[in-house]
């Protein structure tokens, strides 16, 4: 198998700046991401890299690629999970990776993960929710059977002014958005100061997807920094935003970043 050349880079006019949207003139924001000449080698080649990447903290971050161009493996090396290769510079909430990848993993989330944080279909979302709090929770504590007033609680800084559901509904009598928004909600439920979330296009409908979006873009308005990714290039031009987020395009292919 033939390398990809790497061409990775951030888009010019969306480059990271240290002045968070809305902050008073001059005010510096403390740094969520710095990362140089980050790169990921497997056996069969280049995965991503080399990615130069600037990110505020409190702001989210839409990284944009297609299948094949290491965008999960991105997201879990800038969350701790996954090591790069030697010479790259990778700095996460302040910590050095890999060097403090269990202080970067204490305080990082992901969601929408394959084969990471999948639900599974035939349990009630009461048993999902119970399980997840047991995990975070000290081997002591027992956590209580969920009911609808603590689930709420947990759920409505994730879920907005979009109805809950019920906590004795099985999850596969969720909508595709409740779906997203619950294994969303399960990781805050970390309460991380960085939530990662793959493959967006899982909601795949653009309008229920605006839902998704717009609930991640109200949770970086709070403080959290947000990292997205999502295959369409279009994503970003598509949604409504408040703030339009910053976007990275993740690429092997020099007719897709000329095209960026």
């Amino acid at each position: 198998m033939t390398n990809p050349t790497p061409l990775s880079r951030t888009v010019a006019q969306d480059t990271a700046t240290a002045t968070p949207p809305g902050s008073p003139c001059g005010e510096v924001a403390p740094l969520a991401v710095v990362a140089a000449g980050l790169t990921l080698r497997g056996r069969r080649g280049l995965v991503y890299g080399p990615v130069d990447l600037t990110l505020p903290a409190g702001t989210m971050l839409i990284v944009r690629g297609t299948q094949g161009t290491g965008r999960s493996s991105l997201l879990l090396t800038l969350a701790g999970r996954m090591v790069p290769d030697k010479g790259s510079h990778l700095t996460v909430l302040g910590h050095d990776l890999p060097r403090a990848r269990s202080q970067v993993q204490r305080r990082s989330a992901v969601a929408g993960f394959a084969g990471i944080d999948d639900l599974d279909d035939s349990v009630r979302v009461s048993d999902i929710v119970r399980e997840r709090l047991a995990w975070l929770a000290p081997w002591y504590l027992r956590v209580p059977r969920i009911k609808q007033r603590a689930f709420a609680a947990l759920a409505e800084p994730i879920w907005g002014e979009r109805p809950i559901p019920r906590v004795e509904t099985q999850i596969w009598d969720l909508d595709e958005v409740d779906v997203m928004l619950l294994r969303i909600t399960l990781a805050m439920a970390q309460q991380p100061d960085l939530l990662v979330v793959d493959d967006v296009d899982q909601v795949r409908d653009s309008v229920r997807r605006q839902m998704v979006w717009s609930r991640l873009e109200a949770l970086a308005a709070s403080g959290t920094t947000v990292i997205a990714s999502v295959s369409s290039l279009g994503e970003a031009a598509a949604m409504s935003w408040t703030d339009r987020p910053q976007q990275f395009h993740l690429s092997t292919d020099p007719s897709i970043l000329a095209a960026a």
